[in-house]
C-alpha cells in the first residue's frame, strides 16, 4: 500500500518537524500548537523536582516535559499527556486487567481475559475454557510488544509462550479470547473522537517486477518521507521470514501486480506497520463505545483507546485497552488518509479561550532548545514569544556575484541576528544565493537590503533582486540559518 492519498495539515510541513522522533514528536506537536497561539512555552530538565507534583510520568526524559501558560493558567504536559489526566487514571491504564474491569462494570463491551504468571500451568485450562483462538500479551506492556494473536490450540499456545519468554522479560501475561475484526486506535478528547487509525501490519504490494526484498527497500524509502514513520522501517527478521514461509514465499519471491503481502501478524507501527486514517469510516456507535470507555475511568479527559470492530456488525466493538500517554503523531502523519489535528484538540481542551486565537506559522529550533537542558546549563528554558503573522513582513533577495566561500553567508547571518531578523540564506545556483528574511519593521528590512547589496569585505555583489512575500504563505523558523543544502 502506497502513501499516495495523504492529506496532511498545512501548518505542519516536513521541515517543521525535521529530526524529531518518537514521543518527543508528540511533545513538540502539542507544545508548538500552544506556542503558536500565543501561550508561554517552557521546557524543563528532567531533574526539576516540582514537576512530579504536577504529574507522575514514570520515566522522565529530556525533551518530553513542558508547560503552557496563559495569563491566568498553567498546565504541564509529558509527551501527549496533560496534567488533567490524574495519576490514578495513569496507574489504572498501565494495568490492562483493572482497566477492562472498570470499563466492563459500566456495561461497556471489552475483550475480557485473565492475568497469569508466565509459568502458570492454568493458562492452558483457561484458554480451553474461553475457547481458542486466544491472544497473549504482557500485563503491562506497551507499543504492541509481546502480543501474540490468533493462537489456535494448546500446542501453538505452548510455542508462543516459549518464544515470549525468549524475547521478553515480562513475568505476567494476559490471556484473552481472540476477537476477529479490524483493530482501531481511537483518540478521544473530552466527549469527542478526534482521530481513528487502523494500524495495518507490515506489508508490501506487488508490481509483478520486484522481489519482496526489493519492495521492502522501495517502501522504506517512501516511509522516509513521513515524519512519523521515517524512523520505523520494515526490517526482515525471524517473524517476517516465518510468516513468508507459512505463505510459501521467500524474500526473493516476486508478488503479482496488486497482490498485497502481509508479513506480520501484529499491527506494530514500530515494526513497519502502516497507520491508515479511518476517522470518517467508523460508525457513530463504535465512536461512542470509545468515548464511553474513556469516560468510565476516573479523571482522564484525553486518551488513546484500542477497539476491535465486529466484522459482521460495524456498529459493535470491544475495547482492548486504554493508553493515557498515547502517541498522537501517527494521527497527524498517516500513511494513507486525512491527518487529524489531535494536538489542536488537546490545546483546545486545556485552553479553550485560545480556540479562535490567531495562529502564528512560525516554529522554533527544538534541538537547540534542549541543548542547555542536556548540558545542565539550565533547569528550564522559556521560548521567545511566537511572532504574530499580521505584524511581520518578509522579503526574498536573490543575490548574484562573488558571494560563495568569501564569508558572505556568515556576514549576512550576523547582521540579521544583530537586528532580530529571522530567516535563512542558502545557495540556489552558481554564484547565486537566496536570502529569505522577516521582521516587524519595514525600515529595518530596507536597511538590511542595503547590507545584502554591500556584502562582506571579500565579496562582490553584482546584482540583487527583491520580492515581497507573505509571511502567512511561508513557514518561518525563529533565528537566522545558513542552509548548506540547496533544498528547503
Amino acid at each position: 500500500m502506497s502513501n499516495i492519498n495523504v492529506e496532511l495539515l498545512p501548518k505542519l510541513p516536513k521541515e517543521v518537524v525535521e529530526g524529531i522522533e518518537g514521543f518527543k514528536l508528540d511533545s513538540y506537536l502539542i507544545a508548538l500548537e500552544g506556542w503558536r497561539r500565543g501561550l508561554k512555552l517552557t521546557w524543563y530538565k528532567e531533574s526539576v523536582s516540582h514537576l512530579n507534583l504536577a504529574m507522575k510520568s514514570g520515566n522522565m526524559t529530556l525533551g518530553k516535559h513542558f508547560s503552557l501558560s496563559s495569563d491566568t493558567t498553567t498546565h504541564h504536559f509529558f509527551c501527549s499527556r496533560g496534567d488533567k489526566v490524574s495519576n490514578e487514571a495513569y496507574r489504572i491504564c498501565q494495568d490492562k486487567k483493572e482497566t477492562q474491569k472498570i470499563i466492563s462494570d459500566k456495561g461497556i463491551p471489552v475483550t475480557g481475559g485473565e492475568q497469569f504468571k508466565i509459568n502458570d500451568k492454568n493458562i492452558y485450562d483457561y484458554s480451553e475454557k474461553i475457547g481458542f483462538p486466544v491472544v497473549i500479551k504482557p500485563a503491562n506492556g506497551t507499543m504492541g510488544r509481546g502480543v501474540y494473536t490468533n493462537i489456535k490450540d494448546r500446542e501453538a499456545l505452548g510455542n508462543a509462550i516459549v518464544d515470549f519468554k525468549k524475547r521478553y522479560s515480562y513475568k505476567e501475561i494476559l490471556i484473552e479470547k481472540h476477537f476477529f475484526g479490524d483493530e482501531y486506535r481511537i483518540y478521544v478528547v473530552g466527549d469527542k473522537v478526534i482521530g481513528a487509525t487502523n494500524r495495518v501490519p507490515a506489508n508490501v504490494q506487488g508490481d509483478g517486477k520486484h522481489s519482496i526484498s526489493e519492495l521492502i527497500e522501495l517502501k522504506n524509502e517512501e516511509r522516509l518521507e513521513n515524519p512519523y514513520l521515517k524512523s520505523k522501517p520494515i526490517k526482515v527478521d525471524y517473524e517476517i521470514e516465518l510468516t513468508l514461509k507459512e505463505l510459501g514465499l521467500t524474500p526473493d519471491s516476486v508478488p503479482g501486480e496488486g497482490e498485497t503481502i502481509s508479513m506480520r501478524k501484529v499491527s506494530n507501527l514500530s515494526a513497519g506497520g502502516d497507520p491508515l486514517d479511518f476517522t470518517d469510516e467508523l460508525t457513530d456507535e463504535v465512536k461512542q463505545i470509545a468515548i464511553d470507555g474513556v469516560n468510565a475511568l476516573p479523571s482522564i479527559p484525553q486518551a488513546g483507546i484500542d477497539v476491535i470492530v465486529n466484522p459482521e456488525d460495524d456498529k459493535k466493538g470491544n475495547i482492548l485497552e486504554v493508553n493515557g500517554t498515547a502517541e498522537i503523531a501517527f494521527h497527524m502523519f498517516p500513511w494513507n488518509g486525512k491527518a487529524r489535528d489531535v494536538s489542536g484538540a488537546i490545546v483546545d481542551y486545556y485552553f479553550p479561550e485560545t480556540a479562535d486565537a490567531e495562529r502564528s506559522t512560525w516554529y522554533f529550533d527544538y534541538p537547540s532548545v534542549l541543548e542547555p537542558l542536556r548540558t545542565s546549563a539550565a533547569e528550564e528554558v522559556m521560548i521567545a514569544q511566537a511572532p504574530v503573522n499580521t505584524q511581520m513582513q518578509a522579503r526574498r533577495f536573490v543575490v548574484k556575484g562573488k558571494v560563495l566561500r568569501v564569508g558572505y553567508m556568515s556576514f549576512i547571518r550576523r547582521q540579521a541576528l544583530k537586528r532580530n531578523l529571522h530567516g535563512y540564506v542558502r545557495k540556489v545556483g552558481r554564484n547565486t544565493l537566496e536570502v529569505i528574511v522577516s521582521g516587524p519593521d519595514e525600515i529595518v528590512l530596507e536597511n538590511f537590503k542595503k547590507i545584502c547589496n554591500r556584502g562582506s569585505k571579500k565579496s562582490k555583489v553584482e546584482s540583487l533582486e527583491e520580492t515581497k512575500i507573505s509571511v502567512n504563505s511561508k513557514t518561518f523558523k525563529l533565528g537566522f540559518q545558513i542552509l548548506l543544502s540547496n533544498k528547503k
